[in-house]
């Protein structure tokens, strides 16, 4: 999980995940909490094998 507690300029990040054996399939969700509705974005998604 990743927790931003303040302004965070647009940048490229990567996370990798703990697969378990045998798994079919995975499912990642966003969150957002806060009281800033100005702006936020998450954009261009990708799962994938390094």
């Amino acid at each position: 999980m990743r927790t931003y507690t303040t302004d965070v300029s647009s940048r490229t990040e990567s996370i990798a995940l703990q697969v378990p054996p045998g798994a079919t399939s995975a499912r990642v969700r966003f969150r957002y909490t806060g009281g800033n509705n100005w702006y936020w974005v998450i954009d261009g998604v990708g799962i994938g094998r390094p």
